[in-house]
């Protein structure tokens, strides 16, 4: 391109790069908004927006590829990064649904790439604002403007990022044992990430199947913070929020009380503590179950489990463990606990 036109094409921008940050800012802001409404399970490993350094726009510009006649269309540029490339299609769906597509300068990485070649798999997607949202206040100096989105999983973006930084160090044919390593080594990470998603789909079937089964009254499970927390959802439904203050430290309480499986703890609840604790106002999930431990047997719970440091009880407690004919004042006694 002529060298005169590229630098009027960077005079032009640097005008404008402000104006495309907004756009980039604004184009980011509706999709967390949707992605959050519609998907709220979705882990995002980061959102990123930028617009276009001007030293990286005179870079392109000077490619052979380019010519007065052609359109720059990531000026402006929106980043997601997913944990599961599942998520990737959800995300897309998004796009193709809420902005204009250009589907021309688009492009999705896994076709070009090719089913027999390894590498970045990304998805690219040249956007702008509908008519619609255009006509909106805010978004009206934005008409005509276009924005690059870019969603990728978190390997894939490690990847790109590797051969991207390298690439600008370095042009030309790599060594064929460096060439060789790059393509094992890209090779490796799409594998990985075609076996995170395999992971992340047999987890949330387990968990799916450990929600049904325990809904079921299937109580096998080891005791763990999942099959722990379903199993409270299914005995004690009225408790909400359903929240651990400390699942780790009630974890460790169940195993030094000697309980593996939720079958187990589940024999220890006593059809009249499930009644006390949806009429009174129990809210610690880690305090039902301890009670539920010192209810069945409380010389056990304070010789096996008791935190020594731990000199005081509230009379709440104090007087459910009367009710339940516990030996409450013995074991205070013995234990040097005092009512609060």
């Amino acid at each position: 391109m002529n060298e005169q036109y590229v630098e009027e094409r960077i005079r032009r921008y640097s005008r404008e790069r402000t104006l495309y940050e907004e756009f980039a800012e604004q184009v980011l802001n509706i999709l967390k908004a949707i992605i959050k409404q519609e998907y709220p399970d979705i882990k995002i490993a980061s959102y990123s927006k930028r617009a276009k350094e001007v030293e990286s726009l005179r870079k392109k510009l000077r490619k052979d590829k380019y010519n007065e006649n052609s359109e720059i269309t990531d000026l402006a540029g929106v980043r997601i990064i997913t944990y599961s490339k599942k998520d990737i299609l959800l995300i897309v769906g998004i796009i193709k649904r809420i902005f204009d597509v250009d589907i021309e300068n688009s492009v999705d990485k896994t076709l070009t790439l090719g089913s027999d070649k390894v590498g970045y798999r990304g998805n690219h997607y040249i956007v702008s604002f509908s008519e619609d949202r255009v006509r909106m206040l805010e978004n009206k100096k934005f008409e005509g403007l276009k924005c690059e989105i870019q969603v990728t999983s978190l390997i894939a973006h490690t990847w790109s990022e590797i051969t991207h930084e390298k690439g600008y160090k370095f042009e030309g044919e790599l060594p064929e044992d460096l060439e060789r390593r790059k393509n094992l080594l890209a090779g490796m990470l799409e594998l990985a990430d075609l076996e995170m998603d395999a992971y992340v789909e047999s987890f949330d079937s387990y968990i799916s199947k450990i929600e049904q089964e325990i809904e079921n009254g299937c109580l096998k499970y080891q005791i763990n913070s999942m099959s722990l927390e379903r199993f409270m959802a299914w005995k004690f439904p009225g408790i909400s929020p359903q929240v651990f203050r400390d699942v780790d430290l009630i974890l460790n309480e169940l195993k030094l009380f000697g309980l593996n499986t939720i079958k187990e703890l589940n024999e220890l609840v006593r059809f009249e503590y499930e009644k006390e604790v949806q009429k009174a106002d129990w809210r610690s999930l880690d305090g039902i179950i301890r009670n539920i431990l010192i209810i069945n047997d409380a010389d056990r719970y304070f010789k096996k489990v008791w935190n020594s440091s731990m000199n005081q009880m509230n009379r709440k407690n104090y007087e459910l463990y009367q009710k339940f004919d516990v030996d409450i004042d013995r074991i205070c006694k013995e234990h040097n606990i005092c009512i609060i």
